[in-house]
């Protein structure tokens, strides 16, 4: 399957939904997407549709986990005195916790607080929350990665 960087949109990588991982990133030219995809510190966050299922998938260090079954939790949340950022996502059966240094932490200029903190464009995980809590738009979302042509 081949997914867009999430870094980077302008590359892809071929991501192998077996092993949890994908090859190195390329430019983009005339490919079928299906999703975005990330590496960091040699853990790999992939979000695609699953569209037999209707549904979106995010694996995380080759573990899957179904976006809107009724069972998956996602949690995100900053810790604004120390500069972290905390993720979580669960269900019956596995559990992702990492926790991170902040976006903002380096910035001088800017004053962390609840509403300036959250920005889905930062990481991939505030893109998991953002897709879990808008469940009413999944078909958009299964639809638009679905062999999503890039020229």
């Amino acid at each position: 399957m081949k997914l867009r960087n999430f870094d980077r949109f302008v590359e892809y990588t071929q991501f192998d939904l077996s092993e949890g991982v994908g090859d190195e990133f390329t430019d983009i030219e005339d490919q079928d997407i299906s999703g975005v995809c990330s590496e960091v510190d040699g853990v790999w966050v992939a979000i695609y549709p699953d569209s037999e299922k209707n549904t979106i998938l995010v694996q995380i260090d080759g573990t899957t986990w179904d976006l809107y079954s009724p069972g998956t939790e996602v949690t995100y949340n900053h810790d604004y005195e120390n500069g972290k950022t905390s993720f979580r996502i669960y269900d019956n059966s596995n559990t992702f916790t990492t926790t991170y240094d902040a976006w903002w932490q380096d910035r001088p200029d800017f004053d962390p607080n609840k509403w300036a903190a959250s920005r889905e464009d930062e990481n991939a995980d505030e893109d998991i929350l953002m897709l879990w809590h808008r469940q009413e738009k999944k078909q958009h979302y299964i639809n638009n990665w679905a062999n999503e042509q890039v020229d």
